[in-house]
């Protein structure tokens, strides 16, 4: 999972009614689904699930429980990667799936495409099984949009190995800290690095997010900006000076094999990412099992409770779908079936579900991480996240802007074009739109 997108308590506080008065241009009228969403006169209802590798193994527990109501499933790549643009493609051509795996931050520009359907009615009696957070990020306003899957709780992970070779004796509790512990790795062996660098746009959500901050507040059907606030300024600038001062390997973490290859020479300690970049180095480094340990994400200020939540997703029935009270059945149960629940967890997700926050394999130790009960550390954390984030309804754009802009100037410069440049797209959508 490449994307690195941040969970939110409230994406928007403009009803669902609001956003398509407010003359969004993509909100043109889509035709029907395929017949992959039908019921069939002569036989079960057969649905079509649109999601990324390794959910094929849920679709064959559902279809051998339920008869009834088959589930075909096709693989697509994330959002970043396409996705997206396949499942709105396929709608407007009346093509498109029941159901779809959506990302909490993009749940607004699909509303804006009148892509997703308003499940309130089907969904709302089980929403007690899962973490309010996510609840309320798979929602807008009163009405729900998607059942939760995973979050993504921001933690530190380090080498522990490493830790005792350069003398630290414990992981930075705070900013400051880790700042302090990399200028004494550095001045260890300037070819070493204590963690990676900050280098895109869903970074940089995530770690705004820790500070209470949020790019985007509603007030009645306008839009207000505020990507270039302190918190951020704040983030852009620390980030910046470890860069300046070479304390940061210029690289990203879990999957890049660039981060791989300085990981197995011994070359970085740590990364700050989700519980699900776990995934990451427990598949693409193998040989350094028992070394990894897990910690809570560096604060701000000593003892101040705020980390982060980075990614999360959750299945969206389609505009079009014909037969949504069976769609969203399979949806709860992608999500909160123990056996479903498992085999997420074993592709690296960290569940929406109270109930597989639990699984035993979250809160047993964890032998790549030297026997640590790891879940410990990612259940306090998703405690932790502010509740004061708002996504807004063209993060792709933001996401692209930041990455574009990271890559050719410095941290606090990006903060200052891409300011700019969402307050231009959103006007574009024909949103009314004003600069925090």
């Amino acid at each position: 999972m490449n994307s690195t997108t941040i969970r939110t308590r409230r994406l928007l506080t403009i009803t669902t009614a609001a956003l398509l008065v407010a003359g969004l241009g993509a909100c043109s009228s889509t035709k029907s689904t395929s017949d992959n969403s039908e019921k069939s006169q002569a036989g079960p209802v057969k649905m079509e699930f649109w999601g990324w590798a390794g959910y094929e193994k849920i679709v064959d527990q559902w279809n051998a429980s339920h008869p009834n109501a088959k589930v075909t499933f096709k693989k697509i790549p994330s959002g970043a990667k396409g996705g997206y643009t396949q499942i709105s493609n396929a709608i407007t051509a009346g093509k498109g799936p029941c159901l779809a795996q959506i990302e909490y931050q993009t749940i607004p520009s699909m509303l804006v495409k009148n892509t997703v359907m308003d499940i309130t009615k089907y969904a709302s009696a089980d929403m007690d099984k899962y973490v309010p957070s996510a609840v309320s990020a798979s929602s807008i306003g009163d009405k729900i949009y998607g059942v939760p899957v995973d979050v993504g709780p921001m933690v530190l992970f380090y080498r522990k190995d490493l830790f005792a070779k350069y003398g630290i004796t414990k992981p930075p509790a705070t900013w400051a800290e880790y700042k302090a512990d990399a200028k004494k790795v550095a001045a260890a062996d300037k070819g070493v690095k204590f963690g990676t660098v900050l280098g895109d746009g869903n970074g940089m959500a995530a770690f705004t997010l820790q500070t209470g901050r949020s790019w985007y507040s509603t007030q009645g059907n306008s839009w207000t900006v505020s990507i270039d606030n302190p918190g951020t300024r704040k983030v852009a600038e620390f980030w910046q000076d470890l860069k300046d001062e070479g304390l940061v390997a210029k690289t990203g973490n879990a999957w890049d094999p660039q981060f791989n290859k300085a990981s197995e020479a011994g070359k970085v300690l740590t990364f700050v990412n989700a519980a699900w970049a776990a995934g990451g180095i427990k598949s693409d480094l193998k040989d350094l099992a028992g070394k990894w340990r897990v910690a809570p994400m560096p604060t701000w200020e000593v003892g101040d409770g705020k980390s982060s939540s980075s990614g999360g997703s959750a299945t969206s029935v389609m505009t079009g779908c014909k037969t949504p009270r069976e769609a969203v059945q399979f949806a709860d149960f992608l999500s909160s079936d123990p056996q479903a629940v498992k085999t997420g967890i074993e592709s690296g997700l960290y569940p929406a579900s109270k109930a597989g926050q639990e699984d035993p394999s979250l809160t047993g130790g964890d032998p790549f991480f030297g026997g640590q009960k790891v879940g410990d550390v990612y259940k306090a954390s998703a405690a932790q996240v502010p509740s004061t984030w708002t996504n807004g309804p063209t993060f792709q754009q933001v996401e692209s802007d930041f990455t574009g802009a990271i890559g050719q100037g410095t941290l606090p410069d990006a903060v200052t074009k891409v300011q700019a440049s969402t307050v231009v797209a959103i006007k574009k959508l024909g949103l009314s739109v004003t600069n925090g």
